[in-house]
């Protein structure tokens, strides 16, 4: 094209178009009057108007002027043309936009014969301007420019390039239906191969054609589900050779992604959804995740109408990973089942069995104890009477084991009692406040204390350490800043109890309900993970299980009282049955207090595994040293150590592992990660001691490898069940790998991803006293509940401590 018209006509075009820009510097050296618009000295003034409309906008618009529709468009609409610019400047948009005319064509016919405007939202348009035939969307409007008696003179087209967004949309639009599938759904690969398919066939858009290629027992990979191919294809077939060198084969034995180019008739697929090309690109991707066996390898179909570009191949992907935790959990689903109804048979087998043994065990210890009692009566030389004494210490210990085995029995029957004793009451307070002092003053809250000497009464000693103990742990989660205020005194008979802090506080219509079995104050706790909602209830059912009271006092934004008075003098209800307490739970699983009785003689479990060795590293001298008491009271050969460099000098491996995270030099997580790549300590179960317990800090101590994490100050009864649960956990998973080596190589896959399940099923046995099958349960429970895995329900027990009820 040659320049514009004379010295008039360049300043006529300077005025029109007088941007910088590259379509107004394009416009000024357009030779308009070798166009069906002419001489620009010419123009009408509707034209010379509209082009001062259109130009300086910085929305993408164009006008089509005259009998050829020539385009006049502005800098903002240049990027949507592509490769069509320069040249479309001046183009009859016929000529311009002739691949897509026929869909257009007839709506700029009806504004040029009528003047009624038209508007497209989101069109789909098979565009090339980018040097193929693209998928493009459109929102866009065409409106006729009049003269002044009303003639059609042109139209007027802002337009709108939507194709990222739609684009975008579409594949989201599978990934989300992917994403809902669940892996309960489906008893075999086959079947979630097939209800893949289902789903990915609705979404053709993406993904023109599909197939999951899944391996058979004859050794080959058969194509299991596909749609947009014929059943028979040379490109895909039915069946392909594992190992063989099929592109299929390639992929499931290299476990890496590959791009293929099949001739159409060799693919036959279908065309694409969008328009006749029928599709002739593939990625083929393994399915399955890096730790685990490769599942088969999925075939995605490439939209012939969209480059492979990376947000392309980011989706591609997506599916696939979403496709491979499918496959995983659909084939492990049934070997969990298995060995989780095996370790809940044996722990059933094993409460059984305990409970029998200890009633066997009362006949033949009565008489041992009544001969010794017989002998003692009589004269006998100093050397037999040590010999009685011998015989009457091993079975006044073997009857307290008894006792023990006893006690077993009954917190998996929820057979507990209260258990009335003499007690300082004073004393006992302030202990159970200073087991809080240091966390509560950590976070910049005051704890006072305001204790009257309350003399030696009748009451259950641990009910009452649960008692405060809940509420302050309450008091300390729904505090920010202030204090938290804790008086006692001695009014008549009995014992008044307040604990009063400078809270969020409580809405009167949610202070009525807070003390409801899992009814949950609105709203986040101030610090650590929302409770179960048992705790206020906890206290309240100690209480008037022993003929008190509790009450409630609240306003929003000052603070909470709650107040207990319990009667002393004649104890109510010493004998009441309190096996419908959930007495094992801890305070919101935020601070650890005593449970109901503190083991004093080794427990069953530790009676079994006599010898069984502990590692124990910590660095606090006196801290090690009550360790080292209570662990070998309880049945186990401890051996201690300050620090990680002398722990490793040990030459036997140990039974299990309990450590401390902060230690002089490397810490207790760089000895977990040093014992995980180690084949001979690997298996053994580690437990992880700390003073921190946030759940960031509980979930890097998981991280790393260990099995379970408790923070101080620790229940030392609850410290005891974690680490004999973690020990019989470990003996249970050593004795199902020796049985199922023979049948089952993938074994040690099976039993990692059971390790979570196994862990919470001894933390709810510890926390909640119940059984086995019954612990399971819960968890099975609130998986369906929730529409949620088992596995991550487990790890929310391990993180927690218990099971959180759904909210109401």
């Amino acid at each position: 094209m040659t320049t514009g018209p004379g010295p008039d006509g360049r300043d006529l075009l300077q005025s029109l178009f007088p941007g910088h820009d590259d379509a107004s510097c394009l416009a000024r050296k357009v030779a308009w009057s070798e166009t069906s618009v002419g001489d620009p000295r010419e123009w009408p003034p509707e034209l010379t108007a509209a082009i001062r409309t259109v130009m300086p906008s910085k929305s993408p618009m164009v006008l089509w002027w005259g009998e050829d529709l020539v385009q006049i468009y502005n800098d903002a609409y240049r990027s949507l043309l592509g490769s069509k610019h320069p040249q479309a400047m001046g183009q009859p948009a016929e000529e311009c936009w002739s691949e897509i005319w026929s869909d257009v064509g007839p709506m700029t016919a009806q504004v040029l014969g009528g003047g009624e405007a038209t508007y497209e939202r989101d069109l789909l348009l098979l565009m090339e301007r980018h040097g193929y035939v693209e998928e493009t969307y459109w929102t866009f409007s065409y409106s006729a420019v009049r003269s002044a008696s009303g003639e059609v003179l042109g139209i007027f087209v802002p337009s709108t390039d939507v194709t990222s967004d739609r684009v975008v949309a579409h594949r989201l639009e599978a990934v989300r239906e992917l994403a809902v599938l669940s892996s309960a759904d489906f008893t075999s690969s086959q079947a979630l191969a097939e209800g893949v398919i289902a789903v990915l066939s609705k979404r053709r858009r993406p993904l023109p054609f599909a197939a999951v290629y899944l391996p058979d027992v004859s050794g080959h990979l058969a194509r299991a589900a596909s749609y947009g191919l014929a059943a028979t294809s040379d490109s895909l077939p039915r069946l392909v050779e594992q190992g063989g060198a099929h592109p299929v084969a390639r992929v499931m034995t290299s476990r890496s992604s590959r791009l293929e180019t099949y001739a159409a008739d060799d693919l036959a697929a279908e065309p694409s959804p969008l328009g006749p090309k029928r599709p002739t690109r593939a990625y083929l991707l393994p399915l399955g995740g890096p730790d685990h066996a490769p599942e088969g390898v999925v075939v995605l179909g490439l939209n012939p109408y969209r480059r492979l570009g990376e947000l392309y191949k980011t989706f591609l992907t997506l599916v696939t990973r979403q496709l491979s935790a499918l496959f995983v959990e659909v084939r492990t689903a049934a070997e969990e089942r298995a060995r989780t109804a095996t370790i809940a048979a044996l722990d059933e087998a094993k409460t059984a069995f305990f409970a029998n043994v200890s009633h066997e065990f009362r006949t033949p210890l009565t008489i041992a104890l009544a001969a010794a009692r017989t002998l003692r009566e009589t004269t006998l030389p100093d050397e037999a009477a040590a010999h009685v004494d011998a015989i009457e210490r091993a079975a006044r210990r073997l009857n307290r084991l008894v006792d023990t085995l006893l006690d077993f029995a009954r917190s998996e029957s929820h057979a507990l009692v209260a258990d009335v004793h003499e007690v300082d009451l004073a004393e006992l307070t302030r202990d159970v406040l200073g087991m809080f002092r240091s966390a509560v003053e950590a976070a910049g809250i005051a704890l006072r204390g305001d204790v009257d000497e309350t003399g030696v009464v009748s009451t259950d000693r641990e009910a009452w350490v649960k008692v405060v103990g809940n509420l302050v742990s309450n008091a300390y989660k729904f505090t920010e800043s202030g204090s938290i205020d804790v008086t006692l005194r001695r009014r008549g008979d009995g014992v008044v109890l307040t604990v009063s802090d400078t809270g969020r506080g409580i809405a009167a219509e949610e202070a009525e309900r807070v003390f409801e079995r899992f009814v949950q104050v609105v709203g986040r706790p101030a610090r650590g993970p929302v409770g179960s909602g048992i705790g206020l209830a906890l206290v309240r059912d100690l209480v008037r299980a022993q003929g008190g009271d509790v009450g409630l006092e609240s306003t929003v934004g000052v603070g909470t009282t709650v107040t207990v008075t319990l009667p002393l003098a004649e104890v109510a209800g010493s004998d009441a049955d309190l096996s419908s307490l959930d007495l094992g739970e801890s305070v919101g699983g935020l601070l650890h207090e005593p449970a109901l009785r503190l083991a004093t003689t080794p427990s069953p479990a530790a009676t079994e595994a006599e010898g069984a060795l502990l590692l124990l590293v910590e660095d606090n001298d006196d801290l090690r040293d009550y360790l080292v008491r209570l662990l070998s009271s309880d049945g186990w050969t401890v051996a201690a150590f300050p620090d990680v460099a002398s722990a490793l000098r040990l030459e036997r491996v140990p039974d299990l592992v309990l450590c401390d995270v902060m230690l002089p030099g490397l810490s207790g997580l760089d000895l977990v990660t040093m014992l995980r790549a180690e084949r001979r300590w690997s298996p053994v179960p580690i437990t992880l001691l700390t003073a921190r317990s946030g759940a960031r800090e509980i979930a890097e101590g998981l991280s790393v490898g260990a099995d379970d994490y408790v923070t101080k100050p620790f229940d030392p009864v609850e410290l005891l069940a974690r680490l004999r649960t973690q020990h019989e956990l470990a003996r249970q998973r050593r004795q199902l790998v020796v049985e199922a080596e023979e049948t089952a190589s993938n074994l040690e896959v099976a039993l990692a991803s059971n390790r979570m399940i196994g862990m919470a099923v001894g933390v709810l046995m510890a926390s909640h006293r119940v059984t086995s099958e019954l612990a399971f349960q819960m968890l099975r429970t609130r998986s369906n509940d929730t529409n949620r895995k088992l596995r991550e329900v487990a790890e929310d027990v391990v993180m927690t401590g218990t099971v959180e009820p759904l909210p109401e």
